[in-house]
C-alpha cells in the first residue's frame, strides 16, 4: 500500500510503482484505490483458478489484484442491496476496457458459482 511508504512523494511513489511493475506486480493498492499499470504484455494472473481465491475475502487479504476490488463491490452489492459503482480511469491504452472485463469476468464467475 503507497500509503505505508516511509517517504510519500512523487518521486518515491513512482519508484515503487517502477519496481513492482519490473516484478510484474502490476496492482497496488493507495489505501482503498486500486492503481494498475499497463504490463503491456500478457501476465498469468486472471482465469478461474486465480478467481477462487478472492470471494469471500477482504480487500487486504490477497495481494492487490483487480478481482479483490470486484470482490468488494459484489460483496457490497449482495449483502448491503445497494447498487455499487466502480470507476475506471486513464490515458489512452492504459488498459481501461481490459480492467472493465476482468471485473465482469470476476462478477459472472462468481455469481455462477455461488
Amino acid at each position: 500500500d503507497l500509503v505505508l511508504l516511509d517517504n510519500i512523494s512523487l518521486a518515491s511513489i513512482n519508484q515503487t510503482l517502477k519496481q513492482r511493475h519490473a516484478n510484474d506486480l502490476i496492482y497496488t493498492y493507495i489505501g482503498e484505490v486500486l492503481v494498475s499499470v499497463n504490463p503491456f504484455k500478457q501476465l498469468p494472473i486472471y482465469g478461474q483458478d486465480v478467481i477462487r481465491a478472492f470471494p469471500g475475502k477482504q480487500l487486504y487479504e490477497n495481494n492487490p489484484h483487480i478481482y479483490a476490488l470486484a470482490e468488494r463491490a459484489y460483496s457490497q452489492l449482495r449483502f448491503s442491496f445497494k447498487d455499487q459503482c466502480v470507476i475506471i480511469s486513464g490515458e489512452s491504452g492504459a488498459g481501461k476496457t481490459e480492467a472493465a472485463k476482468k471485473i465482469m469476468e470476476y462478477i459472472a464467475q462468481t455469481a455462477l458459482d455461488a
